[in-house]
């Protein structure tokens, strides 16, 4: 038990290699909108820095690269595939000022009071007890370091005209998260979950992006793809039903008539006192 709540589910979506085409597309999607939050939550040259959740690495070689010099990161993963391809990665792109080490959210074995800046996003939403993972992520701060996270919340994601199939997504998502233990509005209580963790003054904006066509209009087919398993354990949806929303999410995608909101991201930061 945790705090009360029952132990972490397996991971609902795929590790390792069959991984890398989604996270790669969710990098260019929400990439630029995580640089921006992590400027101006003050990352800067020289700053020791920790990612929980850092999956392959992607969003930790842009903060390596914009702590140097004197700066380092260290990125902390539960998947040793998605590690493997993090370190592969970095030592291709000749990165020497960032690392990676295995751990869990709740107990990442990273030293306290140690980090200016600590950062995760699309973590918070995976877990069964979020504010222990904001209290451990408090704990590796330093006096005025900064905790920076973000995440987003299911009724956020939805087309106009509405669609069948991205109603009955929020619907599945939603089911299969009950099932796990998670919150599927985790996003908007960032700011609760920071004030609890004991920061008295958190920031927070919300970012939501809107596409009508590219590759990014098929971010939540892919998606949906990979928790496939889970959501059939879940018994929240068909193997049917999955192709028929698949289907259906591929021909939206086609339609530049169909607007897609991918989802509302929530983007919260403080000061630890």
């Amino acid at each position: 038990m945790q705090n009360g709540h029952p132990p972490d589910k397996p991971y609902i979506l795929a590790t390792g290699e069959k991984a890398v085409s989604r996270l790669d597309l969710l990098e260019r999607i929400f990439g630029p909108a995580t640089r921006h939050l992590l400027s101006a939550a003050g990352l800067s040259p020289g700053m020791r820095v920790g990612e929980i959740g850092c999956g392959i690495g992607l969003t930790a070689q842009w903060v390596a690269m914009h702590v140097s010099p004197g700066g380092s990161v260290t990125g902390v993963d539960s998947s040793s595939e998605q590690l493997h391809i993090a370190g592969k990665s970095a030592t291709e792109a000749g990165i020497t000022n960032l690392s990676f080490r295995e751990g869990n959210a709740y107990e990442t074995g990273l030293p306290r009071d140690s980090f200016d800046l600590v950062y995760c996003r699309f973590l918070l939403c995976h877990l069964a007890d979020p504010a222990k993972a904001v209290a451990e992520m408090s704990s590796l701060l330093k006096r005025g370091g900064i905790l920076v996270c973000e995440d987003h919340d299911d009724d956020g994601i939805f087309t106009e005209p509405a669609t069948h199939a991205y109603k009955r997504l929020v619907e599945i998502s939603n089911a299969v998260n009950r099932s796990h233990g998670l919150d599927s509005c985790i996003g908007l209580k960032l700011p609760r979950l920071f004030r609890e963790a004991g920061f008295t003054q958190p920031e927070a904006k919300v970012n939501q992006i809107a596409v009508l066509r590219g590759e990014e209009k098929r971010f939540w087919e892919l998606t949906l793809r990979e928790a496939a398993p889970a959501i059939l354990a879940a018994h929240a949806s068909t193997s049917e039903e999955l192709d028929a929303i698949c289907e259906e999410m591929r021909e939206i995608a086609q339609d530049e008539s169909i607007l897609l909101m991918l989802a509302r991201v929530t983007q919260v930061w403080a000061r630890k006192a």
